[in-house]
């Protein structure tokens, strides 16, 4: 053998490695990516129940969210309050999920339950009329545009549709 065919040789071993490392680095990035996409699934489950379990420690929550979504007068200043709280959370927390699905990150499918949530809860008379008005301003434009683009579920009843089923 000469001495190009031993340069032929390791160039065709080099570019050989090359994509050897190429593939690699490829599955490996990919791999990430699921990974990346499980823990935002996580985090938003995590968070979402984080705010649930003082409502399933007390029913003062459940209450106040009732009275407050369908009309935001009915509702005591105390059941406001704790609405209040609540609602900011949720709607962070929607708000996220909302930018983490636009970027491709949280599935389509896995948004549409987040999304039908959303609008049933932005929707509602008492946060249509009086808490979004408020409160939209701590939101991003965006989420603001998306959000007035929408029109709410049917095929969702109420909270109070909800916690008042009697099983005749």
């Amino acid at each position: 053998m000469n001495l190009q065919v031993l340069v032929a040789l390791a160039e065709i071993v080099s570019a050989f490695a090359v994509t050897l490392t190429l593939i690699a680095l490829i599955v490996s990035i990919r791999q990430n990516t699921r990974s990346q996409k499980a823990l935002v699934v996580d985090s938003l489950a995590a968070a979402i129940t984080s705010i649930n379990v003082p409502a399933m420690e007390s029913h003062l929550l459940g209450s106040a969210l009732s009275k407050a979504t369908s009309d935001w007068g009915s509702a005591s200043r105390e059941e406001r309050i704790i609405a209040h709280y609540f609602l900011f959370s949720f709607f962070k927390l929607l708000e996220n999920a909302w930018y983490q699905q636009k970027a491709g990150i949280l599935d389509q499918a896995q948004w549409l339950g987040w999304e039908r949530l959303l609008r049933k809860y932005y929707h509602a008379d008492g946060v249509r009329r009086v808490w979004w008005p408020g409160r939209k301003h701590a939101y991003s434009p965006e989420f603001q545009k998306f959000l007035s683009g929408t029109r709410s579920p049917d095929e969702l009843g109420s909270l109070n549709d909800l916690f008042d089923f009697v099983q005749q």
